[in-house]
Order: C-alpha cells, then sequence, then structure tokens
C-alpha cells in the first residue's frame, strides 16, 4: 500500500505540482547528448550488490518519514543508481541509487534511520548525458550507455569515465507517455 500510494505522489507531483531537480549547467550539447555540470548537493543514498531491488524502498521510507526527525521530505527527480559492473567472474554488479535532497533539507538533512540509507556528499559532478524515452530496463539503460560511449569516443571526448555509468529516471510508473531517462557517464 506504501508503495502505491509513493506511485501516486509521484504521479500528482509531476502532473502539476512540479517536482524539484538538482541544479545543473549545460556546457555544450551533441545532436545525441549534453554535457552538464551539477552542483555540489547531499542526496540520500543506499548500496547494494548484485541487484537494485529493494533500494528504492529503502529510499522511500526515508523521504516517508523513518528518520531520527521523524518527518516526510519531499520527493525529487531523478532518481539515480550508479552501476558498478562486475569485472571478473567472481563478483557481481554493484548499485547505488540515490534521491536529491530537497534545497529545504540540503543544510541539515534528517538523520537516516536504516543502517543501509546514508548521507552523501555528493560533489561536484561533470557528466555527459544522453536521453531516451518509454519504460527501461536493465538492458535498455545498458544500450543507451553503449551508444552514449560510441557517440563519446566518435566526437573525441577526452577523460570520461567508461567504467561505471548513472541510470537516471525521472518518471513516476503512472506516466505512460512521454517518459524520460537518461544514462550518465562522469567527466574526470
Amino acid at each position: 500500500m506504501k508503495a502505491f500510494v509513493a506511485i501516486v505522489f509521484l504521479q500528482v507531483c509531476q502532473l502539476g505540482l512540479g517536482i524539484e531537480m538538482p541544479p545543473y549547467n549545460v556546457t555544450s550539447s551533441a545532436d545525441s547528448y549534453e554535457e552538464r555540470v551539477y552542483p555540489a548537493r547531499k542526496w540520500v543514498s543506499t548500496f547494494q550488490s548484485g541487484s537494485d531491488s529493494g533500494l528504492f524502498n529503502r529510499l522511500f521510507n526515508y523521504i516517508d518519514g523513518q528518520n531520527e526527525a521523524g518527518i516526510k521530505v519531499d520527493m525529487t527527480a531523478p532518481v539515480t543508481t550508479l552501476f558498478v559492473p562486475c569485472q571478473d567472474l567472481r563478483c557481481a554488479t554493484n548499485y547505488t541509487m540515490s534521491f536529491y535532497v530537497p534545497a529545504a533539507h540540503q543544510d541539515s538533512p534528517p538523520t537516516p534511520t536504516s543502517a543501509d540509507v546514508y548521507i552523501e556528499d555528493r560533489p561536484q559532478l561533470h557528466v555527459f548525458s544522453r536521453r531516451f524515452h518509454g519504460f527501461a530496463s536493465h538492458q535498455d539503460y545498458l544500450s543507451n550507455a553503449a551508444q552514449l560511449h560510441d557517440d563519446l569516443v566518435a566526437a573525441g571526448e577526452e577523460g570520461v569515465d567508461f567504467e561505471t555509468f548513472y541510470a537516471v529516471g525521472y518518471d513516476s510508473p503512472f506516466v505512460i507517455v512521454g517518459r524520460n531517462n537518461e544514462v550518465w557517464f562522469v567527466k574526470k
């Protein structure tokens, strides 16, 4: 029931109330990608190895009042998931999912009560971003990351970390058309 309420809340925000997003500057753009700089900000994050299942619920519980202050924190967009792919046969992909902490709580975000949730002081983030639409699966994120990789290499972009990438989602599951997703590679 809680997840359903969360989804309805997200849909209402997107339909008319607006939803807060982290600030950023576009430094350049090409046909298939944008280069952006996000200033240092706080994000609430959670980590898991092998699967990203359950990560969203951990973060939703935090914004739903399961924090030391016992307060509800507004949902923001996007939801970012850092993929750190497995490098050999005896490891698993690592996932770190994060919600942007709204401006009202940036100076002093409520402390998480779950040991699996933490406040991340994310430093300035310089990314190359590729947008795509629809309901995104893991394979959609992987194929768009591969296309962004190829586009950046073809454009001669240097200093890009191709070892990891962010899967980025902007919409609740109730948004049927006009869904926005992105993949990000970080510029070192």
